[in-house]
């Protein structure tokens, strides 16, 4: 017999829960998902639900018509720490992170891309074509496609214990308070929510982090590829500085959200502290927020990436 809710989350925990997906604009809600999504996707049972409910979860609906909006549910989920599989990769990226960097060596991971056919712009049979990256920051020769829609890669993921000096850690600072928060569409580039709300994608605090490099005269560039760490892979964006003809990636909203929830030591990963390990470049300054990893005669493919 499970526990009461009451026993497990706060009631203070669980209005801060609910404040804080209420930072959101109701507009931005589009109020599609069920309860079973709500416990099969994000962990969130049904007595959990009727006392988010209580504090005033947005909703549309009643009873078994109730629907909810998916970023709400998204980010309940991880705000409690609740065993969603997603928090059960990020908790896999972090310890990832920590792994790579204590071993003080480059790390292969073996990735498997599963490509969808794009479905629209185009007749005939699928042509799908991975982004050069792929191909150019791998292990030598490992790019191949095995099958029509199914390519395998190896990443080659540096390692290092590097500290940004204090010019770049000042920088770094302007969003090392913000936290990691799944966006709805509306506000999904929108700097100035993420400024008031101190939530942000990891999208929003690179474009900010890279023009207030360009006025302070830091040389740095938007990296953007996948976060890696075995068995989910998934898109990322952050900012990468020049350093001694390198470029050394740094994520400060990832490695303040690692830490709050537990899965690293802020004094072994402060917020300016670089992310090099799970991390793969594959773009420079990427024109969309949902970047293409393979296209389909052009058109952006849908792509299931696992790796090991």
């Amino acid at each position: 017999m499970s526990a009461p809710v009451t026993e497990v989350h706060a009631p203070d925990t669980l209005q801060e829960a609910v404040d804080r997906v209420l930072r959101v604009p109701d507009r931005h809600r589009t109020f599609a998902k069920d309860a079973a999504f709500a416990q099969q996707t994000w962990a969130i049972g049904p007595a959990l639900l009727e006392a988010l409910l209580d504090h005033g979860l947005p909703h549309r609906g009643e009873g078994e018509a109730r629907r909810f909006e998916r970023t709400d549910l998204h980010n309940i989920s991880t705000y409690l720490n609740l065993p969603s599989p997603y928090f059960q990769a990020l908790s896999r990226k972090a310890q990832a992170l920590d792994e790579v960097a204590r071993k003080g060596e480059r790390h292969i991971h073996e990735l498997q891309l599963r490509v969808e056919c794009a479905r629209t712009g185009h007749t005939g049979e699928c042509a799908f074509t991975p982004i050069a990256g792929l191909d150019r920051y791998s292990e030598p020769g490992s790019m191949r496609e095995t099958s029509p829609g199914l390519f395998t890669v190896r990443a080659q993921l540096p390692s290092n214990r590097l500290l940004f000096d204090e010019d770049r850690s000042d920088l770094l600072s302007l969003v090392a308070d913000w936290e990691l928060y799944v966006l709805p569409d509306g506000v999904i580039e929108d700097e100035g929510f993420s400024r008031e709300t101190r939530l942000a994608n990891c999208l929003i605090p690179t474009r900010l982090l890279l023009r207030e490099a360009e006025r302070r005269g830091i040389r740095a560039r938007h990296g953007a590829g996948l976060l890696v760490a075995p068995p989910f892979t998934t898109l990322h964006h952050w900012v990468e500085f020049e350093l001694d003809g390198d470029w050394v990636p740094a994520d400060p909203v990832l490695l303040t959200a690692f830490a709050r929830w537990g899965m690293t030591d802020p004094a072994d990963w402060p917020y300016n502290r670089s992310v090099a390990g799970i991390v793969w470049h594959l773009l420079t300054w990427p024109p969309e927020v949902f970047f293409p990893v393979v296209r389909d005669r052009g058109g952006q493919a849908p792509v299931h990436i696992a790796s090991r």
